[in-house]
């Protein structure tokens, strides 16, 4: 979306300086050109992405912040002539559903709807993520990086936790407990 929004595609160095220009312009705020690369996996870094540079992104396309965009995600399709893959929205979810969900290279975690798009990790594969792990989550979305907001592990403080960087999800399937 936000590629469609400056009607340029990300993939060279004067892209994401391109980007970091339109942003200053737009927002009035700051991202920087390394944080940009990440966040579209031209460089390796960091799993996480605080909600602070989600939400400069949001409002560089056009909603109130990180929120807003998850709240009215459903807004996608209407603004851009985007194709979204297949999707599962947890309003849709009953607790105790559980959802196996996959990306790139062998990752595959198993998840349980707690209720009002909260997540439990039941198994993880090759994965970060680990049993007992909770998330909130707005939308799974093949091909799609997946934002698990609130990510909570232990006694440690919520936090944002992206996962499918490159490549989105390669697999979200339903299933019940």
């Amino acid at each position: 979306m936000v590629e469609e929004s400056v009607s340029r595609k990300m993939k060279t160095p004067a892209d994401f300086q391109f980007l970091t220009g339109v942003i200053q312009e737009r927002c009035k705020e700051t991202l920087g050109v390394s944080t940009l690369k990440r966040l579209w996996g031209y460089v390796d870094g960091y799993d996480t992405t605080r909600y602070s540079t989600l939400s400069i992104l949001a409002r560089c396309v056009g909603f109130r912040d990180w929120d807003d965009f998850c709240e009215n995600s459903d807004r996608l399709g209407e603004s851009s002539n985007m194709i979204v893959g297949y999707t599962v929205n947890p309003a849709n979810l009953a607790v105790g559903d559980c959802l196996t969900i996959s990306w790139a290279p062998d990752r595959r975690v198993r998840i349980e709807h707690l209720g009002n798009g909260g997540f439990e990790v039941l198994q993880s594969e090759n994965s970060k993520l680990k049993p007992g792990d909770t998330f909130r989550c707005s939308i799974f979305i093949i091909g799609e990086p997946l934002y698990l907001d609130n990510f909570v592990r232990g006694t440690n403080p919520p936090t944002l936790f992206v996962v499918g960087n490159k490549g989105g999800l390669t697999e979200v399937r339903r299933e019940r407990e």
